[in-house]
């Protein structure tokens, strides 16, 4: 290492060398190069922390269910609406194929219903007429006063049996006209045939009994048609009402 000695005239202009003040923010933000550097550092924006990134991938994540709820809710009514819709139709479908089905049936139900009643009406009215016999003289006279008071010759139809009460309970006095018993073994007990020469009356039991069972069923008939008609009208009130 090299040593220089200093004169004394040196030593009088010399001047005292003092170190610099480190960490002095003040002197050091007058340096140029420092102020640059240090206003570059301070622009830069500052990045998220963890918890912020945690937070906005969480919001994230919440927004995506709630997007994909809604619109599996929107789907999945729409895919609820044409299942309905497809059952409602196939239903129809159904409905609509069965009513011949029920339409025929009753029509089968009505025939057998009528024959019931005709088997029932007959069978009460034969026993009634075993157990009184004397009820073809009844009919005999109510198919006597159909016939035209001009009438003279009457021929009178009966049931072998039947034709020995009316013989025994009528009386040509009674009759006031001529008239003769043909026993006809063809009729049923309790029916009667009356024939003139210009007239003709059945009063046959099958005859008396099919009018008896039409008049049956045919007033309930109408009483059904007349029952539908008032359900039309009411309900067609009610709308206009409306």
């Amino acid at each position: 290492m090299t040593q220089r000695i200093i004169s004394g005239e040196e030593v009088e202009t010399a001047q005292r060398w003092e170190a610099p003040a480190v960490g002095d923010a003040a002197a050091a933000s007058r340096r140029p190069g420092v102020q640059a550097r240090s206003e570059a550092v301070t622009d830069r924006p500052a990045l998220p922390t963890a918890r912020e990134i945690e937070e906005i991938q969480r919001a994230a994540r919440e927004e995506g269910r709630a997007e994909g709820f809604e619109q599996g809710l929107q789907e999945g009514r729409k895919a609820g609406e044409a299942a309905v819709r497809a059952e409602v139709e196939s239903l129809q479908r159904v409905l609509e194929s069965l009513v011949p089905g029920v339409q025929a049936l009753d029509q089968q139900l009505e025939s057998d219903l009528l024959q019931l009643v005709s088997t029932v009406t007959r069978q009460l009215v034969r026993r009634e007429l075993r157990a009184d016999p004397g009820q073809i003289v009844a009919v005999v006279r109510e198919a006597l006063m159909v016939l035209p008071s001009t009438e003279r010759t009457i021929r009178l139809h009966l049931h072998p049996e039947d034709a020995r009460l009316v013989r025994d309970a009528l009386h040509l006095s009674e009759l006031e006209r001529p008239w003769k018993v043909i026993e006809d073994p063809t009729l049923s007990r309790g029916g009667a045939r009356l024939e003139t020469d210009t007239s003709h009356v059945d009063a046959s039991l099958e005859t008396r009994l099919n009018a008896l069972i039409s008049e049956l069923w045919g007033g309930e008939r109408r009483h059904d048609e007349q029952g539908d008609a008032q359900g039309r009208d009411r309900s067609q009130s009610r709308q206009r009402c409306r």
